[in-house]
């Protein structure tokens, strides 16, 4: 097939004011038509806002922007061997349709920016990983640990994605599943003005949507034809490891081929995984969510409360026996180290210990206990309405305090709430990019009934809620004409 066979399946359309990209046929067709089309903005993500994440890196690990950039190639590297073949087609129709619309970029800056954010999630947290569990010796070789240096530094406070569903009568009106989500990050550069709906109908798979930036071939979750929707969170854990599969990785491969909560567990388990994340899935024809708790050692699942029709997810684990109608293997002793916790003997000591005020690393439990009582607030009538209230709430249940529409939060865990603003943190990036600021909040906002297709998306502002919420209808974004339109 010739490339204009392959890019009239394609186009790049603005919707609703969001910007919208059209993906159809086999993965290297797809990807190819994604890069062609993509060309201009992807030449920003690989050669200035993959600057800014070396920054990021330089600055938790202590290095240089030398060392911090050997480091994130060395994760690629690591990473490269477990990629599905899919989507290694796919990532290398990205590099050459960008090429041959005239821009510079390399298969491999193309894989390099496909691991971004599952470096970020090792780099994030203080015991990030040096490679002692895999044995990977020149990696650790080339970090220098600096954390005694920089016991009195603030690092970045990252409060991190969250998600709900609810069903039947805890939902209200005919019962349909509804799904809602937030996924929080750095407002890096470039990445603001390129953030995109993507819209693939492979050809040995489902139909579905998700949210990403430009060369990115997936990144926090979505919807698919099916009637599955997804989530993901950063969970950091003591057992990381670029050798596996990442989180646009497993948001393709569930998206694409899993139709029940069943194949998606099957899909984690089958497939090794790198930084550790929860991801919340969930089918809406049965009515059956999960959330699938993992890291680069195990894999554990969390369903809800026997009766509660209703499950919802922060940045902590929540695995831990006898919480919250939870058994198996207690996830959250990973988590000591890396979020600094005191004690949790107990799960009275380990709640306690979540709640230490100025933890700078925990990642927002508050933000559970809110989603609890929002949950609990709306029953019988989450409706979308409703479900945006819960998803735009600034209510922090630790302080009882409600954070101001532009204040940010102070830590973690005082004023961290569902609809998050952070404070802005200097870096210094290689030229072009040179000195910026940047902060964490809400990138995209979405709510969706996954049986029906129906999706509301926020996505022009930053916090995203801000911006107000559009309505799409996946089976009929699905069905639009192939017609090419620039934007």
């Amino acid at each position: 097939m010739n490339k204009n066979d392959i890019l009239k399946k394609a186009c790049f359309e603005e919707i609703n004011r969001v910007k919208v990209l059209h993906l159809k046929g086999k993965p290297y067709e797809m990807g190819y038509q994604h890069g062609y089309l993509l060309a201009d903005k992807i030449d920003l993500m690989v050669n200035r806002t993959l600057l800014a994440t070396a920054a990021y890196v330089a600055a938790q690990t202590g290095s240089d922007l030398e060392k911090a950039e050997e480091i994130l190639w060395l994760g690629q590297k690591a990473a490269e061997p477990f990629l599905p073949q899919e989507f290694k087609e796919e990532m290398k129709g990205i590099a050459d349709g960008a090429k041959d619309a005239g821009v510079n970029v390399t298969l491999e800056q193309i894989l390099l920016w496909n691991t971004n954010y599952d470096q970020w999630c090792i780099y994030c947290h203080p015991d990030y990983w040096q490679g002692e569990n895999q044995g990977d010796n020149q990696l650790a070789n080339k970090i220098e640990d600096k954390r005694s240096s920089q016991q009195n530094a603030i690092k970045p406070a990252g409060g991190g994605c969250s998600s709900f569903c609810a069903w039947g009568e805890w939902a209200g009106g005919d019962g349909k599943l509804i799904f809602g989500k937030n996924e929080d990050n750095f407002n890096m550069p470039e990445q603001l003005p390129n953030r995109i709906l993507v819209v693939a109908s492979p050809d040995d798979g489902i139909g579905h949507a998700f949210l990403t930036y430009p060369g990115m071939i997936g990144l926090d979750g979505g919807i698919n034809a099916d009637g599955l929707a997804m989530m993901t969170q950063l969970n950091s854990m003591q057992y990381e490891s670029m050798k596996g599969c990442g989180i646009a990785i497993f948001t393709r491969l569930l998206l694409t081929h899993a139709r029940t909560v069943e194949d998606a567990i099957r899909i984690f388990q089958e497939h090794p995984r790198c930084a550790g994340i929860a991801y919340h899935v969930a089918d809406a024809k049965a009515k059956k969510a999960v959330v699938v708790e993992t890291s680069s050692r195990n894999v554990c699942c969390r369903y809800p409360i026997q009766d509660v029709k209703a499950l919802w997810q922060t940045n902590h684990s929540n695995c831990y026996p006898g919480w919250m109608g939870y058994s198996g293997y207690n996830m959250v002793a990973d988590q000591v180290l890396v979020n600094q916790l005191k004690d949790i003997s107990t799960i009275e000591n380990w709640q306690n210990s979540l709640k230490e005020p100025y933890n700078f690393y925990v990642q927002a439990p508050s933000r559970f206990e809110r989603y609890q009582q929002l949950i609990h607030k709306y029953y019988g009538s989450i409706t979308v309405e409703n479900a945006i209230k819960i998803l735009s709430d600034c209510y922090d249940p630790y302080t009882r305090l409600t954070r101001d529409k532009f204040f940010p939060s102070w830590t973690n865990n005082i004023l961290c709430t569902i609809c998050a603003l952070y404070p802005d943190f200097p870096y210094k990036a290689k030229e072009p990019v040179g000195p910026f600021k940047a902060h964490i909040a809400n990138m995209w906002s979405l709510v969706a009934y996954p049986e029906t297709g129906d999706f509301w998306l926020a996505i022009n502002d930053f916090p995203a809620q801000y911006g107000g919420y559009e309505h799409f209808n996946l089976k009929e974004l699905l069905m639009r004409t192939s017609v090419q339109t620039s934007v």
